[in-house]
């Protein structure tokens, strides 16, 4: 009976260590990309505007009405060293973080939901995805894929990043927001 309690005391302890580790694998992982290089939210009381982008150097091409994205007050479609950004504007950095945050998720990342019924908001959906096929096929076997790989949330921005790899979106939304607030 004592061989039993041991065993089961075991895989108990196993159990126990093997969920605290995944817990902490996932909780660290959640607030920055590119291995922390650039944190995915930073609170601040700023309040960022469009103007911070185009100062910085970035163009503007579309602004979006935001009539159906809940809390936001302004959203930018704009080009910086020939890649693409979104920006969104909300009144303050909570508001962005609650407000903005499952949205932001929604849209990014591999399995990002960029066609279909499923967008959570349809203004500007088509500039938030690319046409992704096999050299030398047709168009009409274009496979959809998230334009915008990842996001970071300063002030009461949420500014969306273009890149090939997880780690090249950050890298970009770093490379602009390095110009918007150097250190």
């Amino acid at each position: 009976m004592d061989q039993v309690n041991r065993v089961d005391n075991k895989i108990v302890t196993t159990l126990a260590l093997t969920v605290v580790f995944a817990v902490l694998a996932v909780a660290c992982g959640t607030d920055a990309g590119s291995g922390g290089a650039v944190p995915r939210v930073v609170a601040s009381d700023r309040v960022y505007t469009i103007d911070d982008l185009t100062g910085a150097g970035a163009k503007t091409v579309k602004d979006y009405d935001v009539e159906d994205l809940p809390g936001a007050t302004a959203v930018w479609k704009s080009v910086f060293n020939k890649l693409d950004y979104e920006a969104r504007f909300y009144p303050t950095h909570d508001d962005a973080v609650a407000q903005g945050t499952s949205y932001a998720d929604s849209v990014t990342g591999d399995d990002a939901v960029v066609t279909g019924d499923d967008i959570l908001w349809d203004e500007g959906k088509r500039d938030r995805r690319k046409c992704s096929r096999a050299a030398e096929t047709p168009h009409s076997s274009c496979t959809y894929s998230a334009r915008y790989l990842e996001y970071v949330i300063r002030g009461n921005m949420i500014l969306f990043c273009e890149g090939n790899e997880s780690s090249d979106a950050f890298a970009n939304c770093g490379n602009l927001l390095a110009l918007i607030d150097p250190v």
